[in-house]
């Protein structure tokens, strides 16, 4: 009964997303630019916002990079000793989620773990109520990439943006 109330709530929160809005954001994904990432530093990350029209609710997009051959950590079980993904948000409480992140396709790796290779995008859609303009976030991606020799000391990449 629990799970049922759940997905209904999810399902009613998706439904406060217009198909416009909706459309819009992923206009605004296919635009955000993220630079190829380097070899010695093999994941670039980007940041943006969208609003609606009337201003009401805002979409937060992380749109991450990773250099082929490289990957980064969608799930990992206790028992391993990577570190999975974890997005970043800081926000004001008054950013109401509507949402919780969407999330990218993972890759099965080994030991039950999977991984994000290429390039991910992360959204999550939020109810904008009293927040003053000019109001900074920072959104953005702590995560710990590997290539098939090496893996690398976690990192933190996070941007900083004007409500």
């Amino acid at each position: 009964m629990i799970l049922f109330l759940l997905a209904g709530f999810q399902v009613y929160s998706q439904k406060q997303i217009s198909e416009k809005f909706s459309k819009t954001v992923d206009k605004a994904v296919k635009a955000l630019n993220v630079k190829s990432p380097p070899v010695s530093d093999p994941v670039s990350v980007n940041t943006t916002l969208v609003y609606n029209d009337d201003k009401t609710q805002v979409a937060v997009i992380v749109k991450a990079k990773i250099l082929q051959g490289w990957h980064i950590y969608a799930y990992v079980p206790k028992t391993e000793p990577y570190i999975q993904y974890k997005m970043i948000l800081d926000a004001p409480k008054t950013l109401i989620p509507l949402t919780e992140w969407s999330k990218p396709g993972s890759y099965p790796y080994e030991d039950n773990i999977f991984v994000y290779k290429g390039e991910v995008i992360f959204t999550r859609y939020f109810s904008v109520k009293g927040v003053t303009a000019g109001t900074k976030i920072s959104a953005g991606l702590a995560y710990q990439t590997c290539d098939i020799k090496q893996c690398l000391p976690p990192n933190t990449k996070v941007k900083e943006l004007k409500l």
